[in-house]
């Protein structure tokens, strides 16, 4: 019988491990390795940080889950993977694969930039259940206290959605709570301008954003690197100095330590895939969601990631266990070049929030949609607990 390892327990990590199920029942073995033994729901992350959640409202026990369906749980941190003795290392292990599939995510490089980060630097993350937790303790004292606010993604980033998320949710829980005019608000992003994503903008997007901005008084820098953090001030490159009492930045993304141990990846870490999502070299390692390497279609000022959202990661995700299960029946591959992926996202802006989705996500595009209103985030509420009710009962 053949052995699937899946390292990841996140969004691509579960699809393709529950679809594996449906499409090889009986034939394979599964096998899931990641280093928490909880999923948490990242989109809600900024809520969590906020003290808009709690950790219950937003994590299920991965071992929970998987068990019911068959599949095997191991909570460990993967060192390295050989691919020639087809094995995945750990600290005191090492297990053999007949399929891999990589779905680890992405190394948080807080090392990049000096002070960055709430472990050894002077800044906020949400971008790890652990961190927003933090965040939100962090939060709570600024509540007391009061002062400037700046909230960004410095250069290297390849997510910004969360860094737009968490600035309106906090300008419209300090509005809620009378304290609006005790804080001013400044965004920062590499970005060259609003709305570019990493993916050459939304259209419509940079609009509804800016007014957004705008009415909400939020000062806004874009096309801008950060040099270094200090206590309480962000020096950015061209030597400005921003005063801060609370501050959250997303950091740069990196691969993992397990690929770049492996020289499986490019010189970030990431990895180049075919259309089937397979490792260009090794065809029986399979890779999806953040930890493939995707270019961007066009060169900025400041350099700048493309995103791999949910939505895409699950779409990915298919496709890689479509075509495992393909290969072990003897079935023709489905090819979804990276140049195909769609987009849809929904994000939040406090009171309301935005729907876009762009097809494909990289332009140029056959179709883009931007629209702003209470019904989108009622639409994101409700897909937080619809995905959490499903998994929770073992399917996404």
């Amino acid at each position: 019988m053949k052995e699937i390892m899946i390292i990841g327990g996140s969004f691509g990590g579960l699809t393709t491990a529950f679809e594996l199920r449906h499409h090889l029942r009986g034939k394979v073995k599964i096998t899931v390795i990641a280093e928490t033994n909880y999923f948490a729901f990242a989109p809600s992350l900024p809520w969590l940080a906020l003290g808009l959640r709690e950790p219950k409202d937003i994590t299920v026990s991965l071992n929970t889950v998987l068990s019911r369906k068959g599949i095997r749980f191991v909570q460990a941190t993967v060192q390295k993977i050989d691919p020639e003795r087809q094995q995945v290392e750990l600290v005191n292990d090492s297990i053999h694969y007949d399929y891999l599939v990589i779905a680890t995510g992405s190394h948080l490089d807080f090392e990049a930039i000096p002070g960055l980060g709430p472990e050894k630097g002077y800044t906020q993350s949400i971008m790890t259940l652990e961190h927003a937790i933090k965040t939100n303790e962090a939060w709570q004292r600024y509540l007391e206290t009061g002062g400037p606010i700046v909230v960004g993604s410095t250069q290297g980033v390849s997510c910004f959605g969360p860094a737009y998320e968490f600035i309106f949710a906090v300008e419209h829980i300090l509005w809620k709570l009378g304290l609006r005019e005790k804080a001013s608000l400044t965004f920062v992003t590499s970005e060259p301008y609003i709305s570019h994503f990493g993916l050459g903008g939304f259209r419509q997007a940079s609009r509804v954003l800016e007014d957004e901005f705008a009415e909400k008084d939020i000062k806004v820098l874009t096309n801008t690197a950060v040099k270094e953090f200090g206590p309480n001030r962000v020096i950015l490159k061209d030597g400005t100095e921003l005063p801060f009492a609370f501050s959250m930045f997303v950091p740069p993304f990196r691969g993992v330590d397990a690929v770049v141990n492996s020289g499986l990846g490019n010189p970030k870490g990431f990895i180049i895939v075919d259309d089937f999502y397979r490792h260009t070299s090794h065809t029986n390692i399979y890779v999806t969601g953040v930890a493939v390497a995707i270019m961007p279609k066009e060169a900025t000022p400041i350099p700048t990631g493309v995103p791999k959202t949910g939505f895409m990661t699950e779409h990915m995700s298919k496709v890689v266990a479509q075509n495992i299960a393909a290969e072990i029946l003897g079935k023709d591959l489905r090819a979804l070049p990276v140049s195909k992926l769609e987009i849809t996202c929904i994000a939040d802006l406090g009171k309301k929030a935005a729907y876009m989705t762009a097809k494909p996500a990289l332009p140029p595009r056959q179709k883009t949609y931007v629209k702003k209103g209470r019904f989108a985030r009622v639409m994101k509420v409700a897909f937080e607990r619809y995905f959490l009710f499903k998994l929770k009962r073992g399917a996404i």
